[in-house]
């Protein structure tokens, strides 16, 4: 009954962490998201879409939608890309609209970088003006899908911490049980020898005073 008890409650607390995963894991995204670099506009600013052919806006969606998940930490409630019209929407379970500016491997990032590319290519034999290209040049930096492994690492390893904690608290509860019930045997042996030599001792003196 006791080994039962311990695995309900075992059982119990290794649910609660798997809910708290999935909670906080959408919170610390959001929490990191609304303090990441945030694109100026002049980062896309004059691109030209006319440019680009449409086997590499697809390929741009294609990114864009393998990484909105890993921004949200996993997983999106909302994620698509419209490689025609160079839009995109990726919201997070918990309704977060994440800064996808912010990451690499983005529809935002990939127009960021044509839109360097097109600014020199305007600007040939111009030293001033290239410049002007590189200083606009703040495309997204940060890696979602090593964000979201490091993220996963870290709450596997408190989870792992938990739970030697937990069985480590068991076993104490078992030793404490076992002292205790052990306490409790030599307790009630004690008076049974106790009265055992007592009966013995008088019917050693009845016997006695038979015999005389």
């Amino acid at each position: 009954m006791f080994s039962q008890s311990v695995l309900l409650a075992s059982a119990l607390v290794a649910f609660a962490n798997a809910q708290t995963i999935v909670t906080s894991s959408a919170a610390s995204v959001q929490a990191t998201a609304t303090q990441s670099q945030s694109m100026p506009p002049a980062a896309t600013q004059g691109f030209n879409p006319g440019n680009v052919t449409s086997s590499r806006k697809f390929n741009w969606c294609l990114a864009q939608l393998n990484t909105c998940p890993q921004i949200c930490g996993g997983a999106a409630s909302l994620n698509d890309c419209d490689s025609d019209t160079l839009t995109y929407n990726c919201v997070c379970p918990n309704g977060t609209v994440p800064d996808s500016t912010a990451f690499a491997q983005t529809l935002p990032f990939y127009i960021c970088q044509e839109t360097f590319v097109q600014c020199i290519a305007n600007n040939p034999n111009d030293a001033e003006g290239q410049a002007t290209c590189q200083e606009n040049e703040s495309c997204g930096t940060r890696n979602a899908t090593a964000e979201a492994l490091a993220q996963t690492s870290g709450v596997s390893s408190s989870t792992a911490s938990s739970t030697s904690g937990s069985s480590a608290s068991s076993a104490a509860t078992g030793s404490d049980s076992s002292s205790a019930a052990s306490a409790t045997e030599s307790a009630a042996i004690a008076p049974m020898t106790t009265y055992a030599t007592g009966a013995f001792a008088a019917v050693l003196m009845a016997a006695f005073k038979l015999m005389l």
